[in-house]
């Protein structure tokens, strides 16, 4: 059988569709995962139009708490340094960076004059957000709840303190570990410690638990905001704040729910699960399980971010510490809530600093933004998830 030679015309334009394809595949944009991808340094038409929607209120507060974690720092280990992208950055240039900013802050600059100072003395470095420079920002507050220091008739859902066989393994204490291992001792082994299941089972002692509260849902949504406000029966009140995590991975049971269909994508928020919830009790415990991950608390004067300092309202972020600098001074760019009740959303730009972290926070795609407290807080945080841009400032 006489077999046709391929036209060779054919077979070259069949390849550089191929390579095309193998090149747009190759460069597709995603999130950072490690510090050397996740910030990029910009300059003249990249840079932002920087505006402080809030003149400046409350900024100065949260930058001392930056400038106390960076200087606890700096005295313990002077030669400590920060990632921005590629670049290693000594902490003493991030302290720097601070004091100057607090001092063009206090004098209240026109956007003008501050874009002016900013373009003359800091560089400036956009995330690379979701691989295009976009970034994911939603909203978290300090929550409350009902509660009791005993067990006992409506008070039945603990909330744990961090257990004395609680282990961490620091990856940068173990150069073979990529990332912090969570687990306890057994027979001489560490192993995986409880889920969220095994601790509701009683996997962990509740008679050491910090207090209890009346909801189970409550209980799992000052997890996720990782600071509380408990109130007791005789008028007191207490803050609950982080003190560590069982060490499986946030799974959100947001998604769950579009999983089933129960809710559609752009449905999800806090109401939106509570009320759910709220229409199914019956599957409550099976719905939370489903998320491992479990959070223990301690007592605190104030809402307490992952740089052990309090954390600012409306000036505090929560982002990413594998990828982003703590502590460092940042700018976004995004849109809030406009009020408490309606859907209405409004652009604002702001300057904040990077002073918490969370579960869910996770890559360069991701911000959390701290709300404060009260109906607007809770009400924004849970219907906030809006697309924006965030970038660091260094002093040049």
């Amino acid at each position: 059988m006489r077999r046709t030679a391929p036209d060779l015309g054919l077979v070259l334009a069949l390849g550089f569709v191929a390579l095309a394809a193998a090149c747009r595949t190759m460069l597709a944009p995603e999130p950072a995962r490690t510090p050397d991808r996740a910030l990029v340094e910009v300059s003249g038409d990249e840079l932002p139009a920087f505006a402080d929607d809030l003149d400046f209120a409350g900024l100065d507060e949260a930058i001392s708490r930056s400038a106390a974690y960076f200087a606890r720092l700096a005295a313990a280990d002077p030669g400590r340094t920060f990632a921005f992208g590629r670049e290693r950055v000594p902490v003493q240039r991030l302290q720097a960076t601070l004091a100057r900013f607090r001092e063009l802050a206090l004098a209240r600059p026109t956007p003008q004059e501050l874009g002016d100072v900013i373009r003359r003395e800091f560089r400036v470095f956009r995330s690379a957000g979701d691989g295009t420079g976009k970034v994911l920002f939603t909203g978290y507050y300090l929550p409350e709840l009902r509660g009791a220091p005993v067990r006992g008739g409506r008070y039945q859902v603990p909330l744990h303190r961090a257990p004395d066989d609680l282990v961490v393994v620091r990856a940068k204490d173990f150069p073979q570990v990529s990332e912090d291992l969570i687990g306890r001792v057994e027979g001489g082994r560490l192993v995986p410690y409880p889920t969220r299941a095994e601790i509701a089972r009683g996997a962990v002692d509740p008679r050491a638990a910090l207090c209890f509260v009346d909801s189970a849902v409550d209980a799992f949504f000052v997890e996720i905001q990782g600071s509380g406000i408990v109130r007791f029966e005789d008028g007191t009140s207490r803050v609950v704040t982080y003190a560590g995590k069982n060490g499986h991975r946030y799974e959100a049971i947001g998604a769950e729910l579009v999983r089933r269909g129960a809710l559609a994508k752009e449905e999800v928020s806090m109401q939106a699960i509570r009320g759910w919830l709220e229409h199914n009790p019956a599957e409550e415990a099976a719905l939370l399980a489903r998320n491992p991950s479990y959070v223990f608390f301690r007592f605190a004067e104030a809402a307490t971010g992952a740089l052990a300092v309090p954390v600012t309202p409306d000036r505090t972020i929560a982002a990413d510490a594998r990828v982003f600098p703590k502590g460092a001074l940042a700018f976004v760019a995004t849109e809030r809530p406009a009020d408490a009740a309606g859907g209405l959303m409004r652009p604002f730009t702001r300057f904040v600093l990077d002073q918490d972290a969370g579960g869910a926070i996770r890559t360069s795609a991701r911000v959390d933004l701290y709300l404060g407290s009260g109906a607007y807080a809770e009400n924004a945080a849970g219907r906030m998830r809006q697309p924006g841009r965030l970038y660091y400032l260094l002093l040049r």
